[in-house]
C-alpha cells in the first residue's frame, strides 16, 4: 500500500511539474492579437495618411456581370508606384439590383478570411470587416452607381482586391502590386 501511495504521489508530482508552465503553447488563432504582436509584424497601414506632395495616381476600376456566373472585375491587376497617392474610382457596370459591388484591398493571402468576416461583418457594415488585414475599402454599390477613394500607395509588394459582397470575392479578386518608388 506505501509503494501504491508513494507512486501516485510521485506521478502526481511529475504531473504538477510539468504543468506548471515547462511546456510553452504556441499560439492559437483564437488569441486577439495585442498592438504590441501587430507592430512586431510589420507597421500598421494608415489610409488617412495622405501626403499632400505625392504624386496623384488615377486607377479606374469596373464591376461588371448580372449573375453569379459572370460577374468580375474589368481589370485583375492594378500596379501603382510606392509613394504616390491613389485616386481610385469604381463604377458598378451591373443593372441586376441584386449585384452589389465593392472594393476592398488586404494584404496578401488573406481575401478568404477577409472575405469569411465581411459575411460577419453584415450589410449595416457593407460586408467590410474591421481588421488590419483590410487596409482600405469603398462602400459597397448599388447597380449603375460609382464612388472615388483617395489613399496612400502601402508598401512595395503584392496585394489582393475583392469584393466582400458575400460570395463575390470568389469571382471577384484581383492583384494590387505596388512598385518602388516614384
Amino acid at each position: 500500500m506505501k509503494t501504491y501511495l508513494k507512486t501516485i504521489t510521485l506521478l502526481a508530482f511529475i504531473f504538477a511539474l510539468s504543468s506548471c508552465g515547462g511546456n510553452k503553447q504556441e499560439p492559437t488563432q483564437e488569441r486577439a492579437e495585442t498592438p504590441s504582436d501587430l507592430m512586431a509584424e510589420a507597421p500598421i497601414y494608415d489610409a488617412t495618411k495622405i501626403d499632400p506632395n505625392a504624386l496623384i495616381q488615377t486607377v479606374q476600376l469596373k464591376a461588371v456581370g448580372n449573375t453569379m456566373a459572370d460577374i468580375h472585375y474589368d481589370d485583375t491587376m492594378l500596379v501603382v508606384k510606392a509613394g504616390t497617392t491613389i485616386k481610385l474610382s469604381l463604377e458598378n457596370l451591373s443593372t441586376d439590383p441584386t449585384m452589389l459591388h465593392n472594393f476592398t484591398l488586404v494584404e496578401e493571402g488573406t481575401a478568404e478570411k477577409v472575405a469569411m468576416e465581411g459575411v460577419k461583418a453584415g450589410p449595416d457594415k457593407d460586408y467590410i470587416p474591421a481588421m488590419r488585414e483590410v487596409l482600405v475599402a469603398t462602400k459597397m454599390l448599388k447597380p449603375k452607381e460609382s464612388v472615388e477613394i483617395t489613399f496612400p500607395a502601402p508598401a512595395a509588394g503584392m496585394y489582393d482586391f475583392i469584393c466582400t459582397y458575400p460570395g463575390h470575392a470568389v469571382r471577384m479578386r484581383g492583384k494590387f502590386r505596388v512598385e518602388g518608388g516614384v
